[in-house]
């Protein structure tokens, strides 16, 4: 689909040409070419498989307790470490081998695995088959971020980074959008089984239109400067020590980290607590997501990628920057979410919580990218993924769900009985009285409540980070693009 002249023309951090040697910068170019735009079409369909294969469980978690009978602890281990783990420890091989091999041909087949193993969660019975295909999602999903990133910043400068990366990004809102429409309407129509399978075999198609339509240009052999710049990887032990030196990169593993834990914290369990808290149906519920996570982390998304870029100067602080900002804006704007008296005054707020909490989308892995040598790029968005999604998502959910059944049980009045007992997946027994089904609603809303309360402090912990890692970046973006 590409013609190689064009590759070899776009300005980007693996294709530049030389400055002249009176060092004048070379004029950026102001506008995409076709086959930019083309790259970022592709990979935007990727990331939403991608996104809506794991968004998906967070809308159909309550229909899925009920029917397996689920602790809040074992949605958040599904939600959680289930998936993280495989995602976490396949990121890093499958970077290793994007940053040596065919990275489409990797994503093409990384795609059809996560697709596959997302329809198979609707063949689950059982909490542990459930959970075995979550971690055959994770496995699969592992290549995706960092080999699209890879691919990105091959066809695209330093400085139209934070904005390219935005647009990949904002593949997460339109599967927020996507995945409580689809969850919400197909579930209610036909079960939730029948919603994994609707949207996980589509992402089948996006891999065979991958692989039949885009080149690597790493790959492609008319284009020397590519081939000579990014032929393969270093050492591994090598890599990681050049990343854990740059004390910047650093700060931004740790603010990754906590802003992870929290992201997935809230974007697992907010509408189970919207459900809970204010008794309202399941296709209500996905509406109000589609618009809080979708709609909204649309706008966030692409405001943080032109401010990131817009005030990006020579050494690209603002990347960081706009993270630590996002981070402070969606922690304070959570925290009201979670208090208010109405469901109204909620969804106002998880709109603001969701515009300023997706400006970092794009941001913060264009400052991962940048902060990276063009030979190891995969590698160290891989590295930024075992803390966010291996500590963060993956620890962040489990820590809610842990949170909630402990407030729910203590909440719980103890002249009804335990708790687990009384109120099996958050619900009384069917010959319970009307007084026990409100104790069991009360004290499930009580502790939804508390677990999501205390993922807001993992925003707080975030922002400080971005701002060092903002303050500690010493070289230069043209410096590092040129490896």
């Amino acid at each position: 689909m590409s013609d190689p002249q064009d590759v070899q023309s776009m300005p980007s951090a693996g294709m530049e040409s030389p400055p002249p040697d009176h060092g004048a910068k070379p004029p950026a170019r102001r506008f995409w070419t076709p086959l930019q735009i083309w790259v970022l079409f592709l990979l935007v369909l990727v990331n939403i498989s991608n996104y809506l294969d794991r968004g998906v469980l967070a809308i159909l978690q309550e229909p899925i307790k009920q029917d397996l009978l689920l602790a809040d602890w074992q949605l958040g281990l599904i939600s959680g470490p289930a998936f993280a783990l495989l995602y976490s420890i396949s990121g890093i091989p499958a970077a290793r081998i994007a940053d040596k091999l065919n990275r489409v041909t990797v994503l093409s087949i990384a795609i059809t695995v996560w697709s596959g193993m997302t329809a198979l969660c609707g063949a689950a019975s059982s909490f542990a088959q459930l959970a075995l295909a979550r971690i055959g999602v994770g496995a699969g999903e592992g290549a995706c971020t960092p080999v699209s990133h890879s691919l990105v910043s091959d066809h695209f400068p330093p400085r139209q980074r934070g904005m390219a990366l935005s647009v990949l990004t904002t593949s997460i809102p339109i599967a927020q959008l996507m995945a409580p429409l689809i969850g919400g309407v197909v579930a209610m129509q036909y079960g939730w089984r029948t919603a994994f399978v609707v949207v996980g075999l589509p992402g089948i198609l996006v891999a065979v239109l991958l692989r039949l339509t885009l080149r690597d240009p790493r790959h492609d052999m008319t284009n020397t400067l590519v081939t000579r710049k990014t032929q393969g990887s270093g050492k591994f032990l090598d890599d990681i020590k050049l990343l854990t030196a740059n004390r910047s990169f650093v700060w931004l593993w740790f603010g990754a980290t906590f802003l992870g834990q929290a992201v997935g914290a809230t974007n697992v369990f907010t509408a189970s607590y919207f459900l809970r808290q204010y008794d309202l149906t399941l296709a209500q519920v996905g509406a109000m997501m589609a618009a809080g996570l979708g709609a909204a982390g649309l706008i966030g998304t692409f405001m943080g990628g032109w401010l990131a870029d817009r005030y990006a100067g020579e050494y690209g602080r603002s990347y960081p920057f706009m993270c630590a900002v996002a981070a402070t804006g969606a922690g304070l704007m959570f925290a009201v979410v979670f208090t208010s008296p109405s469901w109204q005054v909620a969804l106002g707020f998880l709109l603001l919580a969701n515009i300023m909490g997706d400006m970092k989308n794009g941001p913060v892995y264009a400052a991962v990218q940048n902060m990276s040598p063009p030979h190891m790029r995969s590698t160290a968005t891989a590295v930024i993924l075992i803390g966010v999604i291996a500590l963060g998502t993956g620890m962040g959910p489990m820590i809610v769900g842990l949170v909630s059944d402990s407030v729910a049980a203590s909440s719980f009045a103890q002249s009804l009985g335990d708790y687990g007992m009384a109120c099996p997946g958050g619900k009384p027994l069917p010959a319970a009285s009307a007084e026990m089904g409100l104790a069991c609603a009360q004290a499930s809303a009580a502790g939804m409540r508390a677990g999501l309360l205390a993922a807001c402090l993992a925003y707080a912990a975030a922002a400080p980070c971005f701002l060092m890692a903002a303050r500690t970046i010493r070289e230069p973006l043209q410096k590092i693009a040129a490896g």
